[in-house]
């Protein structure tokens, strides 16, 4: 095989036809360097940036803050024979992880930091194809189309940014071919996934030190347009809804340059806190001013202020100093906007949970009872809450009630409200139930199944008749009222088992929507814990989870869904010593029974190098973690690329132990 390859690449050089033997993506990428006219005897990468342009780019970049951070994880795993290598999506070398004899030969070849290994400069390599292709690629040897590569195989992963999924750089795993591991896409991918994980905790960080310059800055301006953007040049927030006029030059702007110069620029001399630069990309220069915005010394993003009526005077900007009337406008916001704690119902991305949220806004708009189903724990209040918030009760009260909080004896008073004199120690004046308190609003009725058959009656006849009679009269007084009620039972067996009404169960089950437990929409625990994290904040830090936490987070059952979850974050928050949350910050008996399930499934010790590194049981779980990895871990997807159902992928996925 090795043989037939050299063939082939002589063939190919020679009269330009490619065999069949030659894998596609190599075929077309020997293709595209001949045509850039690589020298196919090329001895180095021809470029290396100057020492000065590789600071700035390391200064300027994530990624090599992330392969800082996840490399010593996986140090002890690896031997001289293996280096891992980190190169921007320009194909520029950050950082390279190599020891001895095989650090040289990578040195030999300018395989260091800064030098530039793009499909342009070099031909095919596993940094330069895996950027073209935009997805995982094995260069093996001969398959690189210059004869000096031969000597190394490659894997490399494409990185991809945390929020708009483009790629933005390239992790490498090189070795000599007879070293080559069999899993090391497997292994690479794992690796690429943790730093992406790392970015994403930096990206909130980031945001929350420009949302915390913003409003800082915000307070000091009366009449301007203010806007932050972020290192990527997106908006993040403005106090004017209105930004179309600018957003068409903010687009325009080549951020990405603009900040890599003002980095070079400190290195030469230190930058103030509050410096301001011209806003280039205006029409008029004198409309506006930048401010940059730094944590830990990097640039994270900017503040510009511009005005609504441009005027050309002299003055580069204008300050005035009363308090900004305008709210603050987020323009990439993660949670919908709801009021109060509402916004916790509504955190979530899995599939099954948006199809019950646009449910959800259906039913809000119209004026029926609703009839939520699930667990303990599970959010139906803030459901319930959400709804009434989306109706056009919301002006009116929302009264909660939890229907198992009351004896038997007192529970219909409470609810329907006696008459004067009715009860010995009773109010003299008598007392208004909570339906009429909630009167022209919405009355949430939790753990309904918990009510007596004798006050399940009297709730159907209020249903029915939308009417309320308080106990010892004998006048109905007229209601304007919404009911939700919510239990964690199956009332439908209830009804069976002669615990509820059936006419009563008929009635309450206009709309009934089951609420999914937290073990059910896995996607979700990452944003839940990331939104509880930012809720219990102390300080002007938001503490980040570090990806072993995450993995502990995944692998739990959550029996006490939202609500312990919630519980277990601020836990952690609490005893991280740091803006990092490690397994030791969680509670113990949750780390415990992961640890536990993982015991009851472990395998035996692994010893083999690329075993050791990351376990492949056979060919049907590599298949798998590609996949998840290719469909960036989106469940929906990858089964309909396996091409079996979402079921199936979880019980393979706990089979072979995989988390994503």
């Amino acid at each position: 095989m090795h043989k037939d390859l050299i063939r082939a690449r002589d063939e190919f050089l020679s009269i330009g036809r490619v065999t069949s033997k030659v894998p596609p993506i190599i075929s077309e990428s020997w293709k595209r360097s001949l045509s850039y006219n690589v020298n196919p005897h090329l001895c180095k990468s021809p470029k290396v940036l100057s020492s000065t342009e590789i600071q700035v780019l390391k200064k300027s970049s994530l990624l090599v803050h992330a392969f800082q951070a996840v490399i010593p994880k996986i140090e002890s795993f690896f031997n001289n024979k293996y280096s891992v290598i980190l190169a921007d999506d320009k194909g520029r070398i950050l950082s390279v992880f190599a020891k001895d004899g095989l650090l040289e030969m990578l040195k030999s070849v300018n395989t260091v930091p800064g030098s530039v290994w793009s499909e342009e400069l070099c031909g095919t390599t596993a940094f330069g194809t895996t950027l073209v292709v935009g997805k995982p690629i094995t260069i093996h040897s001969v398959q690189h189309f210059c004869e000096t590569w031969h000597i190394f195989s490659c894997a490399g992963i494409p990185i991809c940014h945390p929020i708009n999924g483009k790629v933005i750089g390239v992790l490498d795993l090189t070795c000599l071919p007879q070293d080559f591991p069999s899993n090391a896409l497997i292994l690479i991918a794992a690796l690429a996934k943790s730093m992406e994980i790392e970015i994403f905790g930096q990206f909130q960080i980031h945001k929350l030190f420009l949302e915390n310059a913003y409003l800082e800055k915000k307070t000091r301006i009366a009449d301007d347009l203010l806007v932050a953007v972020d290192i990527d040049g997106q908006i993040v927030l403005s106090n004017d809804s209105d930004t179309i006029p600018y957003r068409s030059w903010i687009d325009r702007f080549d951020w990405s340059h603009y900040f890599q110069t003002r980095v070079a620029q400190s290195e030469l001399s230190p930058p103030s806190a509050h410096e301001e630069h011209l806003l280039s990309f205006l029409p008029d220069l004198s409309d506006g001013c930048l401010q940059l915005v730094y944590y830990q010394n990097r640039i994270i993003g900017a503040l510009i202020q511009m005005r609504r009526q441009h005027k050309r005077t002299g003055k580069v900007h204008t300050i005035k100093y009363k308090p900004q009337s305008s709210s603050e406008i987020s323009l990439n916001p993660i949670l919908s906007t709801v009021t109060g704690s509402t916004s916790e119902a509504i955190v979530g991305k899995s599939p099954r949970w948006l199809k019950m949220m646009k449910k959800l806004k259906k039913i809000a708009v119209r004026d029926t009872i609703v009839l939520l189903i699930g667990e303990s724990g599970t959010g139906k209040e803030l459901l319930a809450q959400y709804i009434h918030h989306n109706s056009l009760r919301r002006l009116k009260p929302f009264i909660a009630v939890n229907c198992a909080a009351f004896t038997h004896d007192l529970v219909a008073s409470e609810l329907f409200g006696y008459a004067p004199g009715t009860f010995t120690g009773g109010l003299k004046e008598g007392k208004k139930g909570l339906f009429e308190a909630a009167n022209g609003g919405t009355l949430f009725l939790d753990e309904i199944a918990e009510l007596p058959l004798s006050t399940q009656a009297m709730l159907l006849r209020v249903l029915q008749e939308r009417q309320v009679t308080r106990i010892g009269e004998y006048r109905p007084r007229s209601l304007n009222i919404r009911v939700v009620a919510a239990t964690n039972r199956e009332l439908k067996q209830a009804t069976k088992e002669g615990k509820f009404r059936l006419d009563l169960y008929y009635r309450l089950n206009a709309v009934e929507l089951k609420v999914p437990p937290l073990r059910e929409r896995k996607e979700d625990i990452v944003t839940m814990a990331e939104y509880f994290l930012r809720k219990h904040r102390n300080g002007p830090f938001v503490n980040r989870l570090m990806p072993e936490t995450v993995d502990i987070l995944l692998s739990y059952d959550w029996p006490g869904n939202v609500r312990e979850l919630k519980n277990a974050i601020e836990h952690a928050a609490v005893f991280s010593d740091d803006d990092r949350i490690f397994p030791c910050h969680l509670p113990d008996a949750l780390v415990e029974s992961t640890e536990s399930k993982n015991e009851s499934t472990s395998v035996e010790p692994i010893t083999s190098f690329g075993e050791r590194c990351l376990e492949v049981l056979d060919g049907e779980r590599s298949e798998i973690e590609m996949a998840l990895y290719e469909c960036r871990y989106n469940i929906t997807k990858t089964a309909k690329r396996l091409g079996i159902s979402r079921g199936t992928l979880y019980k393979k996925m706990k089979q072979y132990q995989i988390t994503c």
